[in-house]
């Protein structure tokens, strides 16, 4: 919950009020400040020249509006303020002449803005700037190339050409009609820290004993798994236990949560989430800025509207698995990585038109050709949608508009820069996978549905723990080892030592069926050719090869999100 909006260059009250009655769900912004050439809202206090949305604090201090406007006067540059938390912020300086909009490191709060002639635009959310009638709605061809490579669009682009989100832990200047970001919250990686597991699990409970000292009381939502229980087990206020029913297909794990809770004499409250229908498609479909391809929007979006109906703060346990090594893949990929030169890559390129005309098997063919060299591997075996398959997607003039800037390479080399895979692949999720996909569905669902959400496992001091860790503390047979190790003791072993489980992707009954009747209303002949991306022939063989394919699955998924985006963003 919370938001901001405004202008920036002039003064011009009405365009913040179309944006904040945009914003309306994210609660009133109700707090105004104004001046000759600006114009700000939010839905906590203002200062002078100064919005913020989230939760600020240096050291243990919590920071309002007006602490930050002030600590940000003292300093030369942002990377002086020593600030963490989940924030967005906009500062003005010299009487609103210069401006610093400036965005938490992991990217908890979205940021977007635009640059007209002479103004500048922001708010918390795509639809506010739209409702300020100033933005064109033009689709960003590079960033749709993006989005079908990594399920979402990372910032600091987005999907409407002009149209720019702050990058995580960077400040947007804004002075004299230009604009330019730079870093001031940045990562540390310390290089060789080795400790051993025993060394490490004192230090992984203390800093989630930290985290969750700063979110007291609210909802907890439950689970089967280690991940909920353990912030149970450690927290000393008194959370209460959410669990939401869902259908089977897409999870199945009503019994294990209540065996969880049961040993950990937790009173759990249960509720029955609602049957998913189309309606509930559109509504998360419409929740969304920009499209996400993965389909646990929607149970996501089940949980959170059942959770709602006992509070509007929530603690989850999402981070987990991506800070702790619960993706065993991403070591295989290390493992697989050290034994590069057992792969003989030119008979293998020789061998690739002669594959069968499967995606998995080309996929994994087109990773072992090109294993040496890390960041097209992981293109190559990760993205929705590889090199290859966008060209034979992309129609003549996509092709042409995206040929040779290869963008997502790029970005992928920006965090491939040593020979430790698994920090590579790290440092990658936390620029793009947790802000511009996990991070943001989280956000823009919850506000959707009255909530405030918090996740211990990404506050910042734990964080920084995981940046030390070694691979071999990171990874083990298990998933999380680390975390198992870390509550030995404090949690019962059938709770300690149960597998990760996760939500499914519905592969038959009655969810199809609503899935099957949304596609044939979205994906058409006529819209994929209205947009001029696409060829219908290959979007079609997709939808029909969904069922019996995983590669096939999740380029659907990213099809149909699109196009439920784009019916709802661009032909409105």
């Amino acid at each position: 919950m919370g938001a901001i909006c405004g202008i920036l260059g002039k003064c011009d009250t009405s365009v913040v009020d179309a944006m904040a009655r945009a914003l309306s769900h994210r609660g009133p912004l109700i707090h105004r400040t104004q001046g000759q050439n600006y114009a700000l809202a939010s839905s906590m206090p203002v200062a002078s020249t100064c919005a913020l949305d989230g939760q600020l604090r240096a050291g243990n201090a919590w920071l309002a509006a007006q602490d930050l406007h002030d600590r940000c006067q003292r300093v030369q540059a942002a990377a002086e303020l020593g600030v963490r938390g989940a924030f967005a912020a906009v500062v003005g300086f010299r009487d609103g002449g210069h401006w610093w909009l400036l965005r938490d490191r992991l990217g908890r709060k979205s940021l977007y803005y635009y640059t007209g002639k002479d103004f500048l635009l922001f708010a918390s959310e795509l639809r506010a700037l739209l409702a300020s009638g100033l933005v064109n709605r033009r689709l960003n061809l590079t960033s749709i190339d993006l989005y079908l490579t990594f399920r979402c669009v990372p910032a600091p682009e987005t999907l409407l050409l002009g149209v720019h989100r702050v990058r995580p832990g960077h400040v947007l200047h804004y002075d004299s009609m230009r604009t330019w970001q730079e870093p001031f919250a940045r990562f540390a990686y310390e290089e060789g820290w080795k400790r051993d597991r025993d060394e490490l699990t004192p230090m992984i409970r203390e800093r989630l004993r930290t985290a969750l000292a700063r979110h007291r009381n609210g909802l907890l939502l439950w689970s089967s798994g280690l991940d909920c229980a353990a912030l149970a087990a450690l927290s000393e206020d008194a959370f209460q236990p959410v669990f939401v029913v869902l259908e089977r297909s897409w999870q199945d794990e009503a019994r294990l949560a209540k065996e969880s809770a049961k040993r950990l004499r937790l009173p759990l409250r249960i509720v029955q989430a609602r049957r998913f229908t189309e309606e509930t498609f559109w509504q998360a479909a419409r929740c969304l800025d920009e499209p996400i391809a993965d389909a646990s929007v929607f149970p996501l979006w089940l949980v959170f509207e059942g959770a709602s109906h006992f509070g509007a703060s929530a603690v989850t346990g999402h981070g987990a698995d991506e800070l702790l090594g619960g993706y065993p893949r991403y070591h295989l990929l290390q493992k697989a990585h050290g034994a590069e030169g057992l792969v003989p890559v030119n008979q293998l390129m020789g061998l690739l038109p002669a594959l069968p005309p499967n995606a998995f098997v080309r996929r994994a063919g087109r990773y072992l050709a090109t294993i040496r060299d890390p960041a097209r591997a992981f293109l190559g075996l990760l993205s929705v949608f590889d090199q290859e398959e966008r060209e034979e997607l992309y129609t003549d003039a996509m092709r042409s508009a995206v040929y040779e800037q290869n963008e997502s390479l790029g970005l992928v080399r920006e965090h491939f820069l040593g020979p430790d895979l698994t920090r590579n692949l790290l440092s990658l999720d936390l620029a793009v996978t947790i802000p511009s996909l996990l991070l943001f569905a989280c956000d823009h669902i919850s506000a959707a549905h009255g909530m405030t959400v918090s996740c211990p496992y990404l506050d910042d001091d734990m964080v920084d723990l995981a940046l030390m860790l070694a691979p071999r503390a990171r990874f083990g047979v298990r998933s999380k080892p680390l975390l198992r190790l870390a509550m030995r003791g404090i949690l019962p072993p059938r709770v300690r030592l149960r597998a990760r489980r996760g939500f499914r992707i519905p592969q038959s009954g009655r969810v199809v069926r609503v899935i099957d009747s949304v596609t044939k209303e979205v994906i058409t002949p006529e819209r994929v050719d209205a947009t001029g991306l696409f060829k219908w022939p290959y979007v079609e063989q997709t939808v029909e090869s969904a069922s019996h394919n995983v590669c096939r699955r999740r380029q659907f998924w990213a099809l149909l999100m699109f196009f439920a985006w784009y019916r709802e963003m661009m032909e409105s």
